[in-house]
């Protein structure tokens, strides 16, 4: 009778425990899925600000507005307030109305070398690409890339890397700072244009290559972070695509 008793209170127990965790798992994927629909405030430019002009120039004058856009859409590094430390640094280029504040558009205040700032010992070099090559849009001014060159051989198409990293000091025209924020709808979807002006930062070889590959081939680019790991080799062809 006593092991029966203590059978049916260890099962009353477990099934009690049970309950529990699948209540705390329920709430935690709910709580996860709230956290990619909740808005995020993130600040805009409310008109064309120079490049060169410090975070505390911006908050002064008021050149910024808060937004709320869906948290899955929002990219990296975008700001929801213009933190003290950004005060003393300056936007790298100019953003356009409507376009999101990023942490990567501010950087040391630097002499402009035809309304761009160059660093030091490099060349500036723009080409264009589709939006689907620039990442869905998601390159940025401050960001790193892997730029891909794709072009015909005598053994067909070869697609290899070209430039492992380099980085993006402007996207669009007249070293705008960043692409225009489009309109967020219901649904959270957003438009990008078909194709958009890259800049990047180059010495002189990665210069030459990437004219003549953007000349002679297409361009496609990848994201990249600092633990990334990418290493020029004989790419692939149309012939070993699937091997």
């Amino acid at each position: 009778m006593k092991r029966r008793m203590l059978a049916v209170m260890a099962a009353l127990v477990l099934a009690a425990f049970g309950g529990f965790a699948v209540i705390a798992y329920v709430r935690g994927a709910e709580e996860r899925a709230v956290a990619q629909t909740d808005p995020v405030w993130v600040l805009v430019s409310t008109g064309t600000i120079p490049a060169g002009t410090t975070g505390a120039q911006i908050r002064e004058r008021g050149l910024t507005q808060r937004v709320a856009m869906p948290a899955e859409t929002v990219p990296q590094g975008a700001l929801g307030e213009l933190a003290a430390d950004l005060d003393g640094l300056a936007l790298t280029g100019e953003v356009g109305a409507s376009q999101l504040l990023l942490a990567g558009m501010f950087g040391t205040p630097t002499a402009l070398t035809g309304g761009l700032p160059v660093p030091a010992g490099k060349l500036a070099v723009s080409v264009q690409v589709g939006a689907a090559a620039q990442v869905a849009g998601y390159v940025r001014p401050g960001a790193t890339v892997t730029i891909f060159n794709t072009y015909e051989s005598g053994d067909g198409r070869v697609t290899r890397v070209l430039l492992p990293e380099v980085d993006v000091i402007g996207v669009g025209e007249r070293g705008s700072a960043g692409a225009a924020v489009t309109a967020v709808q219901q649904n959270g979807a957003e438009t990008a244009p078909a194709t958009t002006m890259l800049t990047v930062a180059v010495d002189q070889d990665q210069a030459e290559r990437l004219v003549h590959a953007s000349q002679t081939g297409s361009l496609y680019l990848a994201l990249r972070d600092e633990t990334a790991r990418v290493s020029v080799g004989d790419g692939v062809t149309d012939r070993d695509l699937f091997n």
